[in-house]
């Protein structure tokens, strides 16, 4: 079969090949009622929650049995570096999920309620780990050997 396409002839320059410009791209946001009011009502909820609660001392209380001097004897593998980093760097990943997350998806069509309760996984899991560093490293900083 003989194809339908005419040959282009090089020197026509770039343009040769369309026929008519391409429209400018429009940016749709898709924004579902109930998502995004589910997302609000668990952002608020959850700023509600870390204002007016007790719940830092619950989640991040490990912190004041944290060695800090230069007395500290060494923890193996250096562990005990990487306890503020966790826990600092936890909060901030979870900022950043529930503030720019919305953002994110509001560009790329995605439901935007699951960024809140991903933050606050993200809280929960870095408290937990900050917790479970501490814990190995309690021996090591109250060792009288």
């Amino acid at each position: 079969m003989a194809s339908t396409q005419q040959p282009v002839d090089p020197s026509a320059g770039p343009d040769a090949h369309s026929s008519a410009p391409f429209p400018p791209p429009v940016l749709r946001l898709r924004l579902i009622p109930w998502d995004v009011s589910c997302a609000v009502a668990t952002l608020v909820t959850l700023v509600v929650l870390a204002i007016t609660t007790d719940w830092y001392p619950r989640l991040f209380g490990f912190l004041s049995d944290v060695c800090t001097g230069d007395d500290c004897p060494p923890v193996p593998y250096g562990v005990d570096f990487y306890i503020y980093p966790v826990v600092w760097g936890g909060l901030g990943a979870a900022i950043s999920a529930a503030l720019i997350g919305p953002a994110v998806s509001l560009l790329k069509g995605w439901y935007l309620s699951f960024w809140p309760l991903l933050a606050f996984g993200i809280v929960v899991f870095s408290s937990v780990a900050g917790s479970a560093l501490t814990a190995f490293c309690v021996p090591y900083w109250h060792w009288q050997g």
